[in-house]
């Protein structure tokens, strides 16, 4: 089997080239398999990269070394070739796919990642192209925006997240979406955020989608409405902690829906986080492809 270990120079302030290169060379060293190393250019060039191997080459295994868009680009690269595996080695600044696996820190460990075992998962289907986590749309992605903006030395990962969603959420910014599952009539609602989920996780750790599984088959979708006063922090922190669904006013705020097909139309100007990667937003359909990639769990790892 070749090992492709696709890298991102600048994820993580320069931390994949700073940290994961040598122990790639230190775990490699006499390694009897055939393997590369792949410094990425940009997103299509990733891709590209990517699908090429994937057409040339036999069993592959693909290692992405990067944040939450760099495991997107390699993703999109690989899905429906039946010989590529993706493995991912963290080293962005969020991080939220590997939060869906206990012991996340073998993710760093690069042997545990070669004697890793591989699992059938879901993969996101949407116009644009693929995802492994969550798309966000509305509030969630704004967040991701104001956090990509606020980061600096002293401000990163979690607490810029934290310090996002305050700034954020004070705007008290709302849009009007109309949504429809599984073919089902369509709602028009005032909503602060959606999230179309195949991972638990966003914006650092946020466990927005607490009940989604990688390989059940389903999307998971949390659809959150205008939440005023103090009622406010309270429901975000508990949006973090994944319990926002217990709450004694969830039926008030929250709609959460298990589906395979989900569509969402925007009636305003609206911006789409895709695993991390924020672009413009109008309307589409999303879909859950079960069992489309092969994925790696690293040696002493498994699902939450």
């Amino acid at each position: 089997m070749k090992h492709v270990f696709v890298i991102n120079p600048a994820a993580g302030n320069g931390a994949a080239l700073r940290d994961i290169l040598p122990a790639i060379h230190k775990a490699l060293t006499g390694f009897q398999d055939d393997y590369e190393i792949h410094r990425t250019l940009s997103e299509q060039e990733t891709i590209l990269y990517c699908k090429q191997k994937c057409a040339f080459e036999g069993e592959v295994r693909f290692y992405a070394c990067g944040g939450d868009g760099t495991i997107n680009n390699v993703l999109s690269g690989i899905v429906g070739h039946d010989n590529a595996q993706l493995a991912v080695i963290p080293c962005g600044t969020g991080n939220d796919f590997v939060r869906n696996f206990t012991e996340k820190d073998n993710f760093l460990d690069i042997e545990k990642q070669i004697n890793g075992s591989v699992m059938p998962a879901d993969v996101l289907k949407w116009q644009g192209g693929y995802a492994l986590n969550m798309f966000n749309i509305g509030v969630d992605c704004d967040v991701v925006a104001e956090a990509a903006a606020m980061k600096s030395d002293r401000l990163k990962g979690t607490a810029a997240y934290l310090a996002a969603a305050f700034k954020v959420l004070r705007r008290g910014k709302t849009y009007r979406m109309a949504y429809t599952k599984d073919g089902e009539e369509e709602v028009e609602d005032e909503l602060m955020l959606a999230a179309i989920a195949n991972g638990h996780f966003c914006g650092g750790g946020f466990q927005s989608c607490p009940a989604a599984s990688l390989d059940d088959g389903f999307m998971d979708v949390c659809i959150v409405r205008p939440v005023k006063g103090l009622k406010l922090p309270i429901l975000l922190g508990k949006y973090r902690a994944g319990t926002h669904l217990m709450d004694k006013d969830a039926d008030k705020y929250i709609q959460y829906i298990h589906c395979k097909k989900f569509k969402l139309r925007a009636m305003e100007p609206v911006r789409i986080s895709v695993d991390g990667e924020v672009l413009d937003f109008t309307d589409t359909e999303f879909e859950i492809l079960p069992g489309a990639i092969r994925l790696v769990v690293p040696q002493g790892s498994r699902p939450i």
